[in-house]
């Protein structure tokens, strides 16, 4: 048997009686760039169909397993994107760990991964999410945590974060979702862009994804959430941005300067130029300098 054939479950965490606690990976998105080359364990289907691009990709091949592959020819530069769905996540012949940690290797920049933990019989309720947000009781940094109001989306929903964002989570009702009588909850964090690089190398070190969800909203007054969740965090930052005012620097005054060092010929005017910045930032630090 080769080394990347699936040979093992989801993990699962089973709690006492009949309570079941399980985390997967429910969406994986990414991009071989430019003249990266693509690379997949030989396991993955070979057999596909084509179909619709988007995304600006033109082209698109849906697997047998169930991962997708875009790509436009004539922007070889955008390179190749690859989608793995909740189901092709779960039919993946592949160990869903060692994949990530093949696509790793392979230089595969991730857009997109999400992350699931199914909570069975712990009255879990995403209702109680609401209030704890309506009673300030949820350590977040989202700024809007909205229900969903879909009607066609069967399943009371509770975000924490838009679904615009680059990180979000939600917590739904995954029985009612699925038109059971259970007691079923399903938390889900999606981190996208840098974050979702981060959540990748975590999860080939096997962090609990709990640690993750945790890490980006807590809710510490609800006793069921805590029993759940008793892990230690584990944060995903995300890249900083530069400010109006960075870019300002760098766009205008870098090039300012540097002319009238060029102009000049001499260094002279540059030294002094660092001596006054280092002189106002001393000013700023002992009080003699306001900020506005």
């Amino acid at each position: 048997m080769t080394a990347d054939i699936k040979t093992t479950p989801v993990p699962v965490t089973r709690g006492s009686g009949n309570r079941i606690l399980s985390q997967k990976l429910h969406w994986l998105e990414g991009t071989f760039k430019g003249k990266n080359i693509v690379s997949l364990p030989h396991s993955l289907s070979h057999n596909f169909v084509e179909t619709s691009g988007f995304q600006n990709y033109t082209t698109g091949a849906r697997f047998d397993d169930g991962r997708i592959h875009l790509r436009n020819p004539n922007r070889p530069e955008m390179g190749e994107h690859i989608i793995w769905t909740g189901d092709a996540c779960d039919n993946c012949p592949v160990d869903i760990v060692t994949l990530v940690k093949h696509l790793i290797n392979a230089k595969f920049s991730f857009t997109r991964i999400d992350l699931a933990v199914d909570a069975i019989n712990f009255k879990l309720r995403p209702q109680r999410a609401t209030k704890e947000l309506e009673l300030g009781r949820c350590k977040t940094r989202a700024k809007k945590s909205p229900t969903n109001s879909d009607p066609r989306d069967l399943g009371y929903t509770q975000y924490v974060g838009k679904k615009t964002s680059e990180i979000y989570l939600k917590l739904y009702d995954k029985a009612q979702e699925m038109g059971v009588d259970a007691d079923h909850c399903r938390i889900e964090l999606t981190v996208r862009k840098s974050r979702a690089d981060h959540a990748a190398r975590q999860i080939v070190q096997n962090i609990d994804y709990r640690a993750m969800v945790r890490a980006y909203a807590d809710f510490p007054a609800w006793r069921q959430w805590r029993r759940i969740m008793d892990v230690d965090t584990v944060k995903l930052p995300s890249e900083r941005k530069e400010t109006n005012t960075e870019r300002w620097l760098l766009e205008q005054c870098v090039p300012a300067l540097a002319r009238q060092i060029f102009l000049s010929d001499s260094t002279e005017f540059y030294e002094k130029f660092k001596l006054a910045v280092t002189d106002a930032v001393i000013e700023f630090s002992n009080g003699r300098r306001t900020v506005h």
